[in-house]
């Protein structure tokens, strides 16, 4: 390849890269182009995007990126899949893929500056979401409050049990007929 059209394609690579800080490694070898393409419509829809790299030219433009952890899994076909909100779900998209297509072999990923291998991979694609846990972390917040507005309201309730009770034993014990019901 000559020094020109190295350039351009380092320069189209950098370009798509720059401010990326999660990617997966993966090798697509043996899918076929319809597999492929169903793989990637569904993965934009969810702004995921993956690119077949060069290995020598991701490798030199990883690094000047901060992608550097990265580069050890460009080792044969790569491909690079990245976007979506969070690593968690970038990892849980390629996992998905990777399981109905057997064909997908995950390499491994990085994500803010950190290696992560093929099961650190998987260990993320099981992982709760951001939402998830934000999710979580309120209900325990709320928990308390709960438990607080629960034992205030608890002695009112059982007064008005206990006036119901009440008031449903009085015509008993006094022995009056309950009038009846005018039609």
């Amino acid at each position: 390849m000559s020094k020109q059209v190295t350039k351009l394609l380092s320069d189209d690579l950098r370009q798509s890269f720059d401010g990326v800080r999660d990617v997966v490694v993966l090798s697509l070898m043996g899918l076929d182009g319809i597999q492929n393409n169903t793989m990637r419509l569904a993965l934009r829809q969810k702004n995921i995007y993956l690119r077949v790299v060069k290995n020598s030219l991701a490798k030199r433009v990883f690094d000047e990126l901060g992608l550097g952890p990265a580069t050890q899994f460009l080792e044969g076909p790569s491909a690079i899949a990245w976007g979506g909100p969070t690593i968690v779900e970038l990892a849980k998209e390629i996992t998905d893929w990777a399981g109905k297509l057997t064909k997908i072999e995950i390499k491994g990923g990085a994500t803010g500056g950190v290696a992560l291998s093929r099961e650190q991979v998987r260990a993320l694609a099981v992982m709760p979401s951001r939402e998830e846990l934000i999710g979580r972390v309120v209900n325990l917040a709320l928990g308390p409050a709960r438990r607080v507005v629960t034992l205030a309201c608890a002695p009112a309730a059982r007064i008005v049990g206990q006036l119901r009770s009440k008031a449903e034993a009085e015509p008993a014990a006094t022995g009056a007929a309950p009038e009846p019901a005018q039609a």
